[in-house]
């Protein structure tokens, strides 16, 4: 019969000396850097990994024992948004991420999966199960992304986890993630948090400025969206947007400079607004 989660597994497995120490590392590990976009000179995405490949490490220590469902659910709620915090700055994305899109751009599966997984190589004890079991991690955790409600728009760029995480290469960074997040200097966006301000766009009266609009239809970028179709060969669309990044790497930095031209020219009007 399984076995529930009481206040009381939590309070003990959190106040146990093992979890306080290894909070403690925790704290080092997760916060090596704040990667924001005022940065000039982050490291690449692909190095941030690293990190957060520590972090999961870390959080992951003695997950092959944990001795009863409960005790694994009363660590994985605490240590759930270490592991968040760490993919979010592998991508360089803002707080209101979802957890979701997060570990999808980061290309780090949920860390309940990795304790699972972590677990099956255990019992196994195999050098050649470690490819099996990751591809059952990747299955579970794409089944889990087709059927969230949450992070749809990063659904529609995004839709196969596994191409997107073994691409070979490609690196995310501040303005790049608010074209594959839709979150960012957009007023649909901002509205959610400031329900004074109108979503509209500024120049089109009859769209709410959301990325879709900006980044493919709204007028005051055609200039830069007419120069990424050029390097590209093609129109660019939501549902083309994965595939021509990942077709070569001078697609994906196209991509890339266009992305950081829009949200820039957004930043810039907003503060102009403001001032």
């Amino acid at each position: 019969m399984e076995q529930r989660e009481t206040d009381e597994d939590v309070r003990a497995y959190t106040m146990h000396p093992k979890f306080n120490m290894l909070h403690y590392h925790l704290y080092f590990a997760s916060d090596i850097r704040t990667y924001t976009h005022t940065h000039t000179h982050t490291p690449r995405s692909s190095r941030r990994k690293l990190y957060a490949h520590v972090v999961d490490s870390i959080l992951l220590y003695g997950a092959p024992i944990w001795s009863t469902a409960a005790q694994k659910r009363a660590y994985i709620r605490q240590a759930e948004s270490a592991h968040r915090r760490a993919c979010l700055r592998v991508i360089g994305g803002r707080p209101h991420v979802s957890y979701e899109a997060t570990y999808v751009l980061a290309g780090i599966p949920p860390l309940a999966l990795l304790a699972d997984e972590r677990a099956r190589l255990y019992s196994r004890r195999r050098e050649d199960a470690k490819d099996e079991e990751r591809l059952a991690t990747l299955s579970k955790w794409q089944e889990a992304w087709d059927r969230s409600t949450k992070a749809r728009w990063t659904h529609r760029l995004i839709p196969n986890i596994r191409t997107w995480i073994e691409r070979r290469h490609g690196e995310l960074n501040y303005h790049l993630t608010q074209l594959l997040t839709g979150h960012g200097f957009f007023k649909h966006h901002s509205q959610r948090y400031d329900h004074k301000q109108s979503a509209q766009c500024p120049v089109c009266p009859t769209s709410n400025e959301n990325a879709e609009h900006v980044f493919y239809h709204c007028p005051r970028f055609s200039g830069e969206r007419e120069r990424l179709h050029a390097l590209l060969h093609e129109v660019m669309t939501p549902e083309s947007t994965t595939r021509l990044m990942l077709a070569s790497e001078p697609n994906w930095l196209a991509v890339a400079s266009f992305a950081h031209s829009v949200v820039t020219g957004l930043r810039d009007e907003g503060t102009d607004r403001r001032g």
